[in-house]
């Protein structure tokens, strides 16, 4: 499979402030990437240096296998289209500001194409809408759209919905997962990821963790990520494997068992929603049932947060 963009030893600081340190990431071709993390990891950053913002201080980036240092950075970055939390648009109407970037390319307006882009990204019969009347939910479309009109390889973006109402984010969501194209976008919404990201980076300035949203949440390759992707339950202990195949993880008195095979010291995560509370012992053939007091009830809208004593 071709990787559009491959990043390797990505190294970025600001003064005395490493923002990036020895990134590796490979983007597949017809992929959404979702970069993950939390504030200050160097997201916004990592995408600038994709889109030939900015040069790192050490690595190598290739685009489409050539390095970029042996072609012409305009001739990428044409390739290329990127949307930020606040893209600005062009005053004048809808179709002006989509058609301006064709314009400065010295290409011909194309009107069915701009119809199409308008359509792609649900601002259809907008053409001679003003700008400034538009909301923001639409500019961010438009943002998109004036974007989509070049015919990019890779679409950027960079916390794109993250200034928008529910509603309007719901409809940019929804326009960004239809993409015919490849897709990278940052967030630190984790619902957000798992929505539309085919696979997910996390990032803290170097990438921690990469493959699929079910791989990333069910199996954390660290405490870190496990935390950062709302694991509740984290438990510290020593496992070893019975001659049954099933790992036994001891930890602080209580035994857990599991079917993934480890030895040694290891780390557990118990997602909530795996959890089933019964005031008796249940007829199961589970292997986890622990008996405990149940300490505080939390509400937490649709759902209870319990803290139990095991």
């Amino acid at each position: 499979m071709m990787h559009v963009i491959e990043l390797s030893g990505i190294t970025k600081s600001y003064g005395d402030i490493k923002v990036l340190e020895d990134v590796n990431l490979k983007v597949r071709e017809g992929e959404t990437l979702g970069i993950i993390g939390p504030t200050g990891a160097g997201k916004s950053t990592l995408l600038r240096i994709m889109d030939l913002l900015e040069r790192p201080d050490e690595g190598e980036i290739l685009f489409m296998g050539k390095k970029v240092d042996d072609l012409k950075p305009l001739e990428v970055r044409r390739r290329m289209g990127m949307v930020f939390q606040n893209t600005p648009v062009f005053r004048g109407t809808v179709a002006e500001s989509i058609l301006y970037g064709p314009r400065i390319r010295g290409e011909r307006p194309d009107e069915s194409e701009m119809k199409r882009v308008l359509e792609t990204v649900g601002l259809e019969g907008y053409e001679s809408r003003k700008t400034t009347e538009l909301s923001g939910g639409e500019r961010q479309r438009l943002a998109l759209a004036q974007v989509l009109i070049n015919r990019p390889d890779v679409v950027l973006l960079d916390e794109a919905t993250s200034s928008l109402d529910p509603i309007s984010r719901s409809r940019m969501e929804d326009v960004i997962a239809d993409l015919d194209v490849t897709v990278i976008f940052t967030t630190h919404d984790l619902l957000q990821g798992q929505k539309l990201a085919d696979r997910i980076a996390i990032l803290n300035r170097s990438i921690l963790q990469t493959g699929k949203p079910r791989e990333i949440f069910r199996k954390p390759a660290s405490r870190f990520v496990a935390e950062f992707v709302g694991a509740r339950n984290i438990l510290r202990g020593r496992a070893h494997i019975t001659g049954d195949g099933i790992s036994i993880i001891e930890c602080d008195g209580i035994s857990i068992y599991s079917s993934e095979r480890a030895t040694g010291d290891v780390s557990v995560t118990i997602r909530p929603e795996d959890i089933t509370v019964s005031w008796r012992r249940m007829d199961s053939s589970a292997l986890n049932q622990l008996e405990g007091r149940v300490l505080a009830v939390r509400d937490a809208g649709s759902v209870q947060h319990l803290e139990v004593r095991c």
